[in-house]
């Protein structure tokens, strides 16, 4: 009967614990802007099966999360709130998982109890346990490794547990793998020296069991972030600093502590090293804390070491969390057994050293960087925008910023990666493009960071491919929105008697009739005699029968990329544009090309005199 009450009473507090845990994840859960990582998770997970395995393939996260979340969004819907509850369901998982583990590992409740508490403060496990990302996942299936692992000595299922949490981890974050290398050396040591063959051959058995399941994935993903690594040129040259340095950070971001100084840290080092005192007054087993040690070791020098090659980032260390709250539980709980109010204590003084870190951790201000707005993207397009448009991002964290913005009457949006950390190759994204204009009469173009890499060729070969019929830049956040029209001219026009001397206007085409609320395509083709002098603008205007401006559309030739005196002479310089037509205008539209200096405003003047050519008419009908 006692031990029933102590199991109920063991449970109603592992509840209580998860309660809190997670309350501590919920709050201003959607209050906080998406952040940048949260932005790809969402587009990433929205896209089709073997785009999304690509894609993931070619970035430095496995794919298990992604598909994961394609699910939780499929089910819920692409909203803040929703995604990031999915992160705060798999943190509050790791309050149980904790519990039962230190219970199959040291066999009693009190230090099983206290590693539950914190697995649910840890500032770091509590940060991650609502961001839309993969790491609020990866200690959840650390733990269940674990339990499989310790469970194995007894019950042979347990290896396909242990095989499962393991390939699991190891499919949801690479880094894992350092914690579970730790957690499989300790315990196979400790079956080696116990002599227990039937254990041996189970964790054994177990290890295999999760490489097999890994080793698709590795044979898939393995080339192309190679390739990845060769086209970046290999080792990260800027950072190319001292082993010790990623070290000490690795250190600082599991414990979260640099809000609060070197005080929180030591006072940290200070109640783990205290239960190992402890153990030995009370000459109990002193090292049983080597396996969350090991895994804690292995994963930072893990960490520190990639992070020369690659960078540092503290969700890296994530899959060592639940090894520091395995270590805090036990050594809360030699402390007990000394005096219960020490534990206590220690575990008070912990919390309150810890305080200040919570405001990174409710800010979900860890590795942003400013300048920041995730909704610039919907602002900007949803009101000039028609429903069977469609939006193209160079990168997915803008398009996931979209996505979860996005209302069921704004347009579709795809992508052409060519912003880090994922560059496709260009006939990748041109096929998809072009593909797109086959359905979409008009394409919005979204550059973040503008013509920066290889940016300048999406951007060039949209000008060039179709027709730009608006343009415009965000200065703060350096990105550039563009207006395509993708209809092709049906024919060609014949050239006006008068025209200019230099530049020469040499072939033009359009069409005779389009629906309302279409972009009216424009070819020109100009050559220069001789060079010019003046980077005129060409004009572009669309008037109505009583002389009215309906749609026009400015720009130095190519859109802006073709400059008139970067001409060589006797060059043909093709010149598409675009003029977006209103929705409401329906007739008959007279297209007027002309030149104008952009400094001044002057228009050059035809041989003739004029300031303008009529080009042709064109019927604008019902939709």
């Amino acid at each position: 009967m006692r031990e029933w009450r102590s199991k109920r009473g063991a449970a109603f507090w592992t509840l209580v614990i998860a309660l809190l845990a997670f309350a501590l994840r919920l709050p201003l859960n959607d209050s906080v802007s998406p952040r940048w990582d949260e932005g790809w998770s969402v587009a990433h997970a929205s896209l089709d099966l073997g785009e999304l395995l690509r894609i993931t393939a070619a970035d430095v996260h496995p794919p298990l999360y992604y598909l994961w979340l394609k699910m939780w969004l499929a089910l819920g819907g692409a909203e803040v709130f929703v995604a990031r509850y999915s992160s705060v369901w798999a943190g509050v998982l790791g309050v149980p998982l904790a519990f039962v583990v230190v219970r199959r590992w040291l066999g009693a409740s009190r230090p099983a109890l206290f590693a539950a508490a914190a697995m649910a403060l840890l500032p770091l496990a509590v940060y991650y346990g609502a961001v839309v990302r993969m790491y609020a996942l990866v200690p959840a299936w650390v733990l269940l490794a674990l339990y499989g692992a310790l469970r194995a000595r007894s019950a042979g299922w347990a290896a396909w547990l242990f095989a499962g949490g393991a390939l699991g981890a190891m499919l949801t974050l690479y880094h894992a793998g350092w914690a579970l290398a730790g957690m499989a050396l300790v315990l196979l040591t400790r079956a080696l020296l116990a002599r227990d063959r039937v254990w041996m051959g189970r964790l054994l058995g177990g290890i295999g069991l999760a490489v097999i399941g890994y080793l698709p994935w590795l044979l898939y993903a393995v080339p192309q972030m190679w390739a990845r690594v060769q086209q970046e040129g290999g080792r990260n040259v800027a950072q190319q600093l001292p082993l010790a340095y990623f070290l000490d950070l690795a250190v600082r971001n599991l414990a979260l502590s640099e809000p609060s100084g070197d005080i929180a840290l030591v006072a940290l080092a200070a109640v783990l090293g205290s239960g190992w005192i402890a153990a030995l007054i009370r000459r109990c087993r002193w090292a049983q804390p080597l396996l969350p040690l090991l895994m804690i070791a292995f994963t930072v020098l893990g960490v520190a070491f990639a992070a020369r090659f690659w960078t540092f980032n503290a969700r890296m260390v994530i899959g060592a969390t639940p090894a520091l709250a395995l270590w805090l539980g036990w050594s809360l709980d030699r402390l007990a057994m000394l005096r219960r109010e020490g534990a206590l204590v220690a575990g008070v003084v912990l919390l309150v050293l810890h305080l200040p870190s919570y405001r990174i951790t409710y800010a979900k201000s860890l590795e942003v960087f400013d300048p920041y707005d995730a909704h610039v993207y919907h602002a900007h397009i949803a009101p000039r925008a028609q429903p069977n448009d469609a939006v193209i991002f160079n990168v997915l964290s803008p398009a996931g910023f979209y996505a979860l913005d996005r209302r069921a009457d704004d347009p579709t949006w795809s992508y052409a990666l060519t912003w880090d950390p994922v560059i496709e190759p260009r006939l990748a994204w041109e096929a998809r493009v072009r593909a797109l204009a086959q359905v979409h009469p008009r394409l919005w173009l979204v550059l973040y960071r503008g013509l920066a890499g290889q940016n300048g060729d999406l951007r060039g070969w949209m000008d060039s491919t179709f027709f730009p019929a608006y343009g415009a830049w965000d200065a703060a956040e350096g990105i550039f929105f563009g207006l395509y029209g993708t209809a092709s001219p049906t024919h060609a026009v014949p050239l006006p008697v008068d025209g200019w001397e230099n530049p020469r206007l040499i072939s033009a085409r359009t069409v005779a009739a389009l629906p309302a609320g279409a972009v009216l395509p424009v070819a020109l083709t100009w050559l220069a005699e001789a060079p010019v002098r003046t980077d005129y603008k060409v004009f572009v205007h669309a008037l109505a029968p009583d002389g009215q401006l309906v749609a026009q559309h400015d720009a130095m030739p190519l859109n802006d990329l073709r400059p008139m005196t970067q001409w060589r002479a006797g060059e043909p310089v093709y010149d598409p544009h675009g003029l977006a037509l209103p929705p409401t205008y329906r007739g008959a539209l007279t297209v007027v090309i002309g030149l104008y200096d952009p400094n001044t405003g002057e228009r050059l003047r035809t041989r003739s005199g004029a300031d303008a050519l009529a080009l042709s008419q064109v019927q604008v009908n019902a939709p």
